[in-house]
C-alpha cells in the first residue's frame, strides 16, 4: 500500500501554472477500480519567484485500509532560466507514524543540510554534495521550471538531475503534441498539450523503490489545458497506464484562480 502512496505523492507534485496569480486545483484520484485519492494543490509563479504547496490525503477504500496524509512545500526564485531553492518541506501522517523534512540551503542556494523527524524525535544530517552536477532539490522545483517553460515556449521537453540529499535521479520529460481531451470525469474539454514523465535512478546501487522502478519505463502521462479567461495554463488529467493495482488516474474537478 505504501508503494501505491507513493503514486499519488508523485502526482501531487505536477505542475499547475500560474503567473502573476495563484491557482488551486482539487484532483480525484483513482487506482484500477478503486477510489484512491484527494488532492489540493495551490501553486504560484510571479516575476522570478514560485510557490507551491500540495495535500494528498487516500479517500475511499484506500483510505480504510490505509490512512495517510501527506503536505509538500516548496518556494525559490528563477535566476537565468534555471530555479534556485530557498526551502523545501514536507509532513507525513499515517496510521502508523508521523514523519517531517526540510531541507536547508545556505544563502547561495547550496544544499546545506537535512532536518526529519520520526513521531517527534528530531534529526540533522549535514550533507555531502555528490560530484557530478545537478540542477534541483526537489521534484516540485523541477515542475515549476517546467511549469514556467510551458507558459512561455508551449512545449514539454525537459531533462533534469535531481539530488534530494540522499539519491540521485534523472527526470525526463516529452512533448507528446496537442491532443483532443475529452473525459466524461472531467469538467474540462478542448485542446490540450500532452507530456509524459520518466524519472529514473542514477544510484550505482540497484534501488528497489518501486516509484523510480515502474516510472523508468513507464511514462505517466498528463495534459494540460488553458483557462478560457486568464488563458492560464493548468493541469487537467494524469495517467499511468500500469500499476501494480492497474490503471491509475488522477483528474481535475475543479480549479479556482486568485490574484
Amino acid at each position: 500500500m505504501k508503494n501505491i502512496v507513493s503514486f499519488l505523492i508523485l502526482i501531487c507534485l505536477l505542475p499547475t501554472a500560474a503567473f502573476g496569480k495563484t491557482v488551486e486545483h482539487h484532483l480525484n484520484a483513482e487506482i484500477g477500480i478503486f477510489d484512491a485519492a484527494r488532492i489540493t494543490m495551490s501553486y504560484e509563479l510571479k516575476n522570478n519567484t514560485y510557490k507551491f504547496s500540495s495535500v494528498v490525503k487516500t479517500a475511499g477504500m484506500f483510505g480504510k485500509l490505509y490512512l495517510f496524509e501527506a503536505l509538500y512545500s516548496s518556494h525559490g526564485f528563477f535566476k537565468n532560466r534555471h530555479a534556485v531553492t530557498r526551502n523545501y518541506n514536507y509532513e507525513t501522517k499515517s496510521s502508523s507514524h508521523t514523519r517531517t523534512k526540510q531541507l536547508v540551503f545556505d544563502e547561495n542556494g547550496i544544499l546545506d543540510y537535512r532536518l526529519s523527524s520520526k513521531d517527534g524525535k528530531p534529526k540533522r544530517v549535514d550533507i555531502t554534495l555528490p560530484d557530478t552536477p545537478f540542477d534541483a532539490s526537489d521534484l516540485q522545483t523541477v515542475f515549476a521550471m517546467l511549469a514556467r517553460q510551458i507558459k512561455e515556449d508551449k512545449f514539454c521537453d525537459m531533462q533534469k538531475i535531481v539530488f534530494d540529499g540522499k539519491k540521485n535521479y534523472k527526470v525526463v520529460i516529452k512533448d507528446e503534441g496537442k491532443e483532443k481531451l475529452s473525459d466524461e470525469n472531467i469538467p474540462y474539454s478542448g485542446d490540450s498539450l500532452k507530456c509524459s514523465l520518466y524519472i529514473s535512478s542514477l544510484e550505482k546501487e540497484e534501488d528497489d523503490d518501486l516509484l523510480w522502478n515502474t516510472t523508468a519505463d513507464r511514462p505517466i502521462y498528463f495534459w494540460v489545458l488553458e483557462d478560457n479567461q486568464t488563458k492560464l495554463p493548468f493541469l487537467a488529467k494524469i495517467e499511468i497506464k500500469s500499476t501494480p493495482l492497474g490503471k491509475l488516474k488522477a483528474y481535475t474537478t475543479g480549479i479556482s484562480i486568485k490574484d
